[in-house]
């Protein structure tokens, strides 16, 4: 076969939809029904084809280039490189997916030392920090600790519940720089700020209870919610974040018990909430007997922000924060300060979801925290977000985007006649990846036509500003002008 009319006959129905299209490619090629050099259909004809997305199939053409099986040039198309390699180390089998094929909040692998980069997508989807080098100070105190093997013995037992005490206490001094009084006694130790929300989910909410939430919300707490049986209810959202007057009629409404927000670069649209806006919001929950679980992760990367809600109700909120957005996401370590009549259940809940948080992986944390190391990362990824966020000023001035100081994500909202699902596939077309706003709808209102772009996933700064550059002439281009990619 060597020209674009491949089609896999059958996909494997056990696996994800986007992997089973590289393993029949993989197939075909080993068996000699693809030539090398012959060229594959385009994301578009290959996704009709099957009945999936272009996405999908951009995934699948991903994954073969991963592998090493295929090369794929903006503008050429996509051409078999060589027989398939049989320790291709595919990904998990248990990576979620959705009726249409797409891989729910799936971090895409590194590609494999033998691909060379250029041929990868650009993807800027995932929410990372950009890399400023953490690898070398973990090689620091990893070696600091493997020079006293007695003084490890603490670190490969069972902790205590909400953490031990010396943890506890650099959670203290971590959630202090958000501005809350430094108080170990409040704060439990968990495996990030994901397993944070997941305890105060768990904690505050019964299965077919009501949550209260942005119309558009980090997408972790839709995938929460759904495995908790919790209903999620959208709260609509302004320029200032939340607004009181929805929330507390949402609240009189439904008989919610908790609200989750984010008022700190807020997940997708990274609006920061006023200081105003924060009291009146506060003034709801405390008249509506609301809990405010108040998601700060991204609260360290703006130099001055408003006060934490926390501040403002204490008694009322759980606060969360961590390392992944300020130092490093493997580093799967958070902080929950949580209210005095909430900390029992809290520890159960955690005790019940992972019994603790890796000792050893949060002792690294404490030592940053207290020997400067964190600070040191703090302030290398605050310049490293400067520098993505002034390449995007540039890339994508005129364009309708927001992203203040601080923000490794953008909300860019479309100009008419453009729907964020066409601009998401006519893009991924070009190699280019990102999350329309239906990602992280929540309600009954159709989503705005917006997409999320994130500035840090894409390690190489010049692969960033051409993808943003893409990302522009495609927009003011049209839907009705753009052409079928690779």
């Amino acid at each position: 076969m060597t020209d674009s009319s491949w089609r896999p006959p059958v996909l494997a129905p056990d696996r994800p939809v986007y992997r089973a299209i590289a393993e029949a490619l993989a197939a075909d090629i080993a068996a000699g029904r693809l030539a090398v050099g012959a060229r594959l259909p385009t994301h578009r004809a290959l996704a009709e084809s099957l009945g999936v997305t272009v996405t999908t199939v951009t995934r699948a053409y991903a994954e073969a280039a991963r592998r090493g099986l295929v090369d794929g040039t903006v503008g050429r198309g996509t051409f078999v490189r060589a027989a398939a390699a049989p320790d291709s180390d595919p990904v998990s089998e248990s990576e979620p997916e959705t009726a249409t094929g797409e891989i729910a909040l799936r971090i895409p692998p590194p590609p494999a030392g033998g691909v060379d980069a250029a041929r990868r997508p650009v993807d800027l989807g995932p929410n990372l920090p950009a890399p400023v080098g953490a690898e070398a100070l973990l090689a620091e105190t990893l070696a600091t600790l493997g020079a006293d093997p007695a003084g490890l013995a603490p670190f490969l037992g069972y902790q205590p519940d909400l953490g031990a005490p010396s943890h506890r206490a650099a959670g203290a001094a971590w959630i202090a720089r958000a501005g809350l009084p430094e108080d170990p006694a409040s704060v439990a130790v968990t495996a990030g700020v994901q397993h944070g929300i997941a305890c105060a989910l768990m904690t505050l909410v019964r299965p077919g209870e009501p949550l209260l939430c942005g119309a558009v919300t980090y997408p972790g707490l839709r995938l929460l919610a759904d495995r908790h049986g919790a209903r999620l209810i959208g709260v609509a959202l302004d320029e200032d974040g939340l607004v009181p007057e929805a929330l507390d009629e949402a609240a009189r409404r439904h008989g919610a018990r908790a609200v989750f927000c984010v008022p700190t670069l807020q997940n997708p649209t990274g609006v920061v909430v006023s200081a105003r806006r924060r009291e009146a919001l506060a003034a709801v929950a405390a008249r509506r007997g609301l809990t405010v679980i108040e998601d700060d992760v991204y609260g360290l990367l703006p130099a001055r922000r408003p006060p934490p809600i926390a501040a403002l109700i204490p008694e009322r909120t759980v606060f969360l924060t961590g390392t992944a957005k300020a130092l490093a996401p493997g580093l799967r370590v958070g902080f929950a300060r949580v209210p005095p009549g909430l900390r029992a259940s809290f520890g159960a809940t955690l005790r019940a979801t992972m019994w603790m948080a890796p000792a050893l992986m949060v002792e690294v944390a404490a030592r940053w925290i207290a020997d400067g190391r964190a600070e040191t990362l703090l302030a290398a990824q605050r310049r490293a977000v400067a520098a993505r966020q002034a390449i995007a000023a540039d890339t994508l001035a005129g364009l309708g985007w927001h992203g203040p100081e601080g923000a490794i994500h953008l909300w860019v909202r479309l100009p008419a006649p453009w729907r964020a699902e066409a601009l998401r596939d006519a893009l991924a077309e070009r190699g280019v990846l990102v999350l329309p706003a239906a990602t992280f709808h929540v309600g009954e209102q159709a989503p705005p036509e917006a997409v999320r772009l994130c500035l840090g996933a894409e390690p190489d700064p010049e692969r960033l500003r051409g993808a943003l550059a893409l990302v522009r002439e495609v927009i003011e281009t049209g839907p009705a002008a753009t052409t079928t990619g690779p």
